[in-house]
């Protein structure tokens, strides 16, 4: 079988070995695959031969092209661009801005590379990112579009608010949305009224745009939900700080959501996410009249896996199990509730079908063999259930009534609540 694999790969030019020395550890650092070249020379001999490169970074001064000859070669290969500079003088700031680059790094302090970093991290994630832009201007969309292009976002447009409400409604996974003010049919203080309405702060950002000269617009935007207030014409270089803040917002927010959500050593959701989602799950299955079931699983002797193999070897085992849940109940919710227990809400299974795929997945564990540090570790399961139509907290407790019956009566079984 072969394995596609996706390889990011940066070219990086510099005429400063040591400083090269240190882009290229840089850049694999941030997963990239690196070539490098120290001359203009040595830069198109690379571009002869590959001009698949997710990304340049290129020096502005080299010993054979000491104005900028090597950044306009490689954007003329529609390769992404980041200058690095030691020159930062006005005229050439303002050139550099001229060109469709990614962004200018001034080699001032070791903060440059710093920066170069999270920068080359951040292109590649920014690909994953939906962002819709709201503007009457088709020109304006078209900028706007190029802009975000260049740092890699996936970009979606409207003409005024009420098309970026139909365009919201058919892409769910929108996160940023970029809202002009003055426009027909819906304006962009209304239309950020009516996404709030639906989605918080922290689930899609909206940062309002205008040129008008109003100095209440920025203030009515935001009391109106927008996170943030751009004034147009605005510098290239605000436009992406605006940007990268605001994304950088909703992950910090997500990586928080994640870890109070998540066990942290198997990565499924923990108990008490488990008991604020499934309650609305119930309800919408109940009132389509469909069924459902939920299930208790536990580990038999575990304690005897801990005190024979160690503590590390458990931890493999909870893994392992939580690895198979994941695999074998794929349109199931499953969280582990602490130790060696997990439980899973299966919805649109009824009691037969629930029983007949516990007791397969119990017989693929019992099956199964771990080898750990040169140790084959095998282990069952006991599992309780339940499939009547109640609260979470009777269906947690029914399984779990059902589940210590299991044990009870003899382990590496499947039981139902009566």
């Amino acid at each position: 079988m072969t394995t596609n694999v996706t390889t990011k790969k940066l070219l990086a030019v510099e005429d400063s070995r040591p400083v090269l020395k240190l882009i290229k550890h840089v850049g694999q650092r941030a997963g990239y695959v690196v070539d490098t070249a120290t001359t203009l020379a040595e830069t198109q001999a690379l571009l002869a031969k590959d001009t698949d490169y997710d990304i340049a970074t290129i020096d502005y001064n080299l010993p054979d092209a000491s104005n900028g000859e090597a950044i306009d070669l490689v954007l003329s290969k529609s390769i992404p661009s980041i200058v690095l500079t030691g020159s930062m003088s006005d005229k050439v700031r303002d050139s550099l801005l001229a060109k469709p680059i990614v962004d200018y790094i001034p080699k001032e302090t070791t903060q440059a590379l710093l920066y170069l970093e999270k920068l080359l991290t951040r292109l590649h994630r920014n690909k994953h990112f939906k962002v819709l832009i709201v503007d009457d201007s088709k020109s304006v969309r078209t900028y706007l579009t190029t802009l975000l292009k260049r740092h890699n976002f996936q970009t979606l447009e409207a003409e005024d608010g009420t098309k970026g409400l139909e365009v919201l409604a058919q892409h769910n996974d929108i996160k940023l949305i970029i809202s002009d003010h003055e426009m027909p049919n819906m304006g962009g203080i209304a239309f950020t009224a009516e996404v709030r309405r639906k989605y918080n702060k922290d689930e899609i950002a909206i940062i309002g745009l205008s040129g008008a000269d109003a100095g209440s617009l920025s203030a009515r935007f935001i009391k109106n939900g927008a996170n943030d207030f751009l004034k147009k014409p605005f510098c290239h270089e605000e436009f992406y700080c605006r940007i990268i803040q605001n994304i950088e917002h909703l992950e910090y927010v997500e990586d928080i959501q994640r870890s109070a959500n998540t066990d942290y050593l198997t990565t499924l959701f923990n108990r008490r996410y488990f008991f604020s989602k499934i309650p609305t799950y119930v309800k919408k299955l109940e009132s389509e009249g469909k069924p459902f079931s939920l299930a208790m699983v536990d580990i038999d002797h575990f304690k005897r896996i801990n005190d024979a193999y160690g503590h590390d070897a458990g931890d493999k085992v909870i893994n392992d199990i939580a690895d198979k849940l994941t695999e074998h109940f794929q349109d199931c919710v499953i969280a582990r509730f602490g130790g060696e227990e997990f439980c899973i809400f299966l919805p649109d299974y009824d009691e037969l079908h629930a029983g007949e795929e516990l007791d397969d997945f119990r017989r693929v564990i019992s099956e199964s063999c771990l080898t750990y540090d040169n140790e084959d570790i095998e282990y069952t399961i006991s599992v309780g259930y339940t499939s009547r139509n109640e609260h979470l907290a009777a269906l947690v407790s029914h399984s779990d009534e059902a589940l210590y019956q299991a044990k009870e009566t003899g382990r590496n079984q499947v039981l139902c609540f009566q």
